[in-house]
């Protein structure tokens, strides 16, 4: 790790943290050099594997179970991170919500699931934050993960993806008003992932699903978490030091290539 992208000493907390792309920025703040705070609804095997990982490296890390859609909830997260480990200087925003159903058949609770997770979830995190970096001085970083489905429209998307275009006009808005403090914000927009971790090795559509999807990558291979969290360092390093409200596709070339 090079200087320009150390965060040696820096304090992180990352929702959704606990598995897949949130472990996967969480481990990679890690290795940058940030003790780390994770976050998710609720503390379990993996969960605890991940601050078992984070130990491991050497980094202090702890574990807060919050749903972020919730404010007292949310209050009560960064209170006791900012007691835990004195100060915050990256918020990644991680969390998926909700699953994706054709128009016609999108429920109120699901359209729910999907906003106030997805994006109120993420307003209320970046405000608390953004916040206490405010209040410490000495700016900070805040880098969330939205998707390639707020550029481009896939069948039965309507919700999820509403949600993580959200995302990218908050991220936009945040880096115009708190530029002035030094705090950079920008956003991820992962292409078509590795999906056996959501699934098993062993279901039997893995791996014709994966085949057809890098059909239309241009690099003809799934994202992967460490690649996200490898991006998500990179957005918060020095060597990125006047990169703000810029929305990067982690995706393989997908949106250059016209992916379906």
């Amino acid at each position: 790790m090079t200087n320009a992208h150390s965060l040696e000493g820096k304090k992180a907390l990352v929702t959704g943290g606990k598995r897949s792309i949130g472990r996967g920025i969480a481990l990679a703040f890690a290795e940058a050099g940030c003790d780390v705070g994770i976050n998710d609804l609720t503390l379990d095997a993996d969960g605890e594997e991940t601050v078992r990982l984070i130990r491991e490296m050497g980094r202090e890390a702890e574990f807060y179970a919050a749903d972020i859609s919730n404010s007292t909830q949310v209050d009560a997260m960064f209170a006791a991170f900012l007691e835990r480990f004195g100060r915050i200087d990256v918020l990644a925003n991680n969390p998926y919500a909700g699953k994706q159903e054709p128009f016609l058949e999108i429920s109120e609770e699901e359209w729910d699931a999907n906003l106030d997770v997805g994006l109120k979830g993420f307003y209320l995190c970046s405000q608390r934050a953004a916040r206490a970096m405010v209040d410490q001085g000495g700016g900070g970083c805040i880098v969330s993960t939205s998707s390639v489905h707020a550029r481009r429209t896939w069948y039965s998307d309507t919700a999820y993806g509403v949600a993580k275009a959200g995302i990218l006009r908050l991220t936009e808005s945040m880096a115009v008003d708190l530029g002035g403090h030094g705090i950079r914000c920008n956003a991820i927009m992962p292409g078509h992932m590795d999906i056996r971790h959501c699934f098993g090795t062993d279901a039997p559509t893995i791996g014709s699903i994966q085949e057809r999807l890098q059909d239309f990558v241009p690099l003809r291979r799934p994202g992967t978490p460490e690649d996200i969290g490898r991006a998500a360092v990179f957005l918060c390093s020095p060597a990125a030091g006047v990169i703000t409200g810029v929305s990067l596709p982690v995706d393989g070339g997908l949106l250059a290539g016209g992916g379906r």
